[in-house]
């Protein structure tokens, strides 16, 4: 039976129309019923309310004609049996049962704020993939978690899963409905007492040997056949055998192979229509052994499902990006390899789509930018005497560098923009400022310099490298041209 558990859920009564229910109002241990929320052929559930403390609690009911047939109240009482024993955060919790004084069977269940998953489930219309995924993968766990506990369901299908928002996650998954589950015990021997031959579950989700009547064959790779057919109708909105009798649904499991869900929904991805043509597949041995197996395998197709659109969206994004600087994007050093840091990291794509083209611009007036011809190879500087050594504005900063003298060198504890340094702890030149050095001692041609940001203009990283050259200064010479070339190859964002 639909387990009704909801708010969301329309209730049919708890009673048949036009008759009085006697269990509305009536206390049920610490539980006061207050309204029903659905009846089925074995029992009802009704909503349940503390008089205090004002939580709620949903309670089943045998049917009273039931009462005395010992079968049907073994049957009744096995859910809440396979569901202690379980035990999973993705399983209903069953709180506890009893019989009343007027041999009314009843258990108390957890009460569901959601719906059931056959409610997202629209006819001709496929879930997509990023919310179906993780809403399968939560399934496999909970009947992974049965199966371990030698429990088979046998009556999965849409309306036995509930989603529910948990500890502020959506489509958190509830596995319900464990009334006909089968219980072996150590030496896997069914507990139950279900005859061969008798057909037990939903037609439209049976597995072929709950179809055909073998009872003894079925597994926890029958859970898996059924799961392979809520994953078949939420990728095509259709059921793989949909007849109009039940004859005819059952021949399908049996006999009849599914269509490949592609033909129904060319968007879905070829290795999750194999994933789902696999657990369909008839003998028991091609299918998904264990639900572990198949949760890996799902896991792995909607991961690169993800990973194929973040690619694609990515590849659009850089069709409409401008071209980046010159040279590699990478600059090898010392064997390692060291990134621009800054501009993607500090700044945002907005930023870094800035400094890209400042690079750019600025390769371009040197003429070392592919876009002009040139090679992307680290530029030579420029002789002395040229123009760009002759620059009155480097001039001036060189000589007040001088002036400074010994006991100061360049850091920014901030870094560009207000944001902290990151990287190797050095900052955009243009943001830089004097503070005493507690270790000093070096020489003015020891003091540290931090790297070029993009904006700067790799004609002065030039020149001012050529400066520190000519005071004789190899190591801070060859640091500013690894910036000049960091700052021509600033690296697009998301490549």
């Amino acid at each position: 039976m639909p387990p009704d558990l909801t708010d969301d859920q329309l209730s049919t009564g708890g009673a048949e129309a036009g008759e009085v229910d006697e269990l509305i109002g009536r206390s049920i241990g610490s539980y006061q019923i207050v309204r029903p929320l659905g009846r089925g052929g074995m029992g009802a559930v009704y909503m349940a309310e503390h008089p205090g403390i004002g939580s709620k609690v949903a309670i089943k009911f045998l049917h009273p004609q039931y009462a005395t047939n010992k079968k049907i109240v073994d049957r009744f009482f096995n859910e809440a049996r396979a569901v202690n024993v379980i035990g999973h955060d993705n399983i209903l919790k069953i709180i506890d049962l009893n019989v009343t004084d007027d041999h009314r069977h009843y258990f108390i269940m957890e009460f569901l704020h959601g719906k059931a998953l056959q409610d997202i489930m629209q006819p001709d219309v496929a879930v997509p993939l990023e919310v179906a995924g993780p809403i399968l993968l939560q399934m496999c766990e909970a009947l992974q978690a049965a199966h371990e506990n030698r429990i088979v369901h046998r009556d999965l299908k849409p309306d036995n899963v509930y989603l529910i928002v948990h500890k502020g996650r959506k489509n958190f998954v509830k596995v319900v409905d464990f009334g006909i589950a089968k219980l072996t015990d150590d030496q896997g021997i069914s507990t139950g007492r279900t005859q061969t031959g008798m057909v037990m579950g939903t037609p439209a989700y049976m597995s072929p040997e709950q179809a055909g009547g073998m009872t003894t064959r079925i597994d926890g790779r029958s859970d898996v056949y059924s799961l392979g057919v809520i994953m078949f109708q939420m990728a095509t909105g259709k059921l793989p055998f949909a007849g109009t009798s039940f004859g005819e649904v059952l021949i399908g499991h049996l006999q009849i192979a599914p269509p490949e869900p592609r033909t129904l929904n060319p968007a879905i991805p070829e290795e999750y229509q194999g994933i789902i043509l696999k657990c369909l597949a008839k003998p028991q041995d091609e299918r998904f052994q264990t639900m572990r197996e198949l949760h890996e395998e799902s896991a792995g197709a909607s991961h690169d499902v993800r990973s194929a659109a973040a690619r694609a969206d990515c590849r659009e994004e850089e069709a409409c990006r401008p071209p980046c600087g010159a040279g590699s994007h990478r600059l090898r050093r010392g064997g390692g390899r060291r990134r621009l840091h800054g501009a993607p990291d500090l700044l945002g794509q907005a930023g870094a789509r800035g400094a890209c083209r400042a690079a750019a611009e600025g390769a371009a007036r040197s003429g070392g930018g592919p876009q002009e011809g040139g090679s992307g190879r680290r530029p030579e500087r420029p002789a002395a005497g040229s123009a760009a050594d002759a620059d009155p504005q480097l001039d001036a900063g060189r000589e007040h560098r001088r002036q400074v003298g010994r006991g100061y060198r360049e850091a920014d504890p901030v870094g560009a923009g207000g944001f902290p340094a990151q990287g190797h702890g050095r900052a955009p030149r243009g943001f830089a400022r004097r503070l005493p050095d507690p270790g000093a001692g070096r020489g003015d041609g020891e003091q540290h310099l931090g790297a070029h940001a993009a904006e700067e203009a790799p004609a002065q990283a030039a020149a001012t490298a050529r400066d520190a050259q000519g005071r004789g200064d190899a190591h801070r010479a060859g640091r500013l041209r690894d910036a000049q070339v960091d700052a021509t190859s600033a690296p697009c964002p998301a490549r």
